[in-house]
């Protein structure tokens, strides 16, 4: 199991309990030896330096304590952001109508790289986006890294 995973496991019934949402966690961002979890209260999808500070606290526990992980890197807690990644099928219903920039993990009509607007997300986890005026049916597990694109 990959350490994000791992962590995942470990954090996400604990924060949520605390009333947060973990969004994703990555490790390495930029070369960093730190592991990134992004987060946002379950009320209102916003997160303040407070929260990051007891998201902090409670996970540094958390990942101590438990003998799976070698916790040998820093905790890096944010908020997802205005260009807020998409990471779960959930996130693409929930940003229905919104432009993103998507990268794919192979080449998809000629494509490796796409902007464009969620129109709809189908029963088979496959995302329409709306791209030069044409609709693009992408599968999900197809989508290496995608962001909001609202700046």
């Amino acid at each position: 199991m990959i350490i994000e995973e791992l962590v995942w496991e470990i954090i996400y019934k604990p924060i949520e309990e605390m009333g947060y949402k973990v969004v994703r966690i990555k490790k390495g961002i930029d070369g960093s030896k730190n592991l990134q979890i992004m987060a946002e209260r379950l009320k209102d999808q916003i997160l303040d330096i407070n929260d990051c500070v007891k998201i902090s606290k409670h996970v540094s526990v958390l990942l101590e304590v438990d003998k799976r992980v070698e916790f040998n890197f820093g905790l890096e807690i944010s908020s997802p952001g205005i260009n807020r990644p998409l990471v779960k099928i959930e996130d693409f219903i929930r940003f229905r109508g919104y432009i993103i920039t998507a990268k794919l993990n192979k080449n998809f009509k000629n494509q490796i790289k796409l902007v464009g607007k969620i129109s709809n997300i189908l029963k088979n986890e496959v995302i329409e986006i709306e791209s030069n005026g044409e609709i693009l049916k992408v599968p999900f597990d197809q989508i290496d890294d995608c962001k909001l694109k609202l700046d």
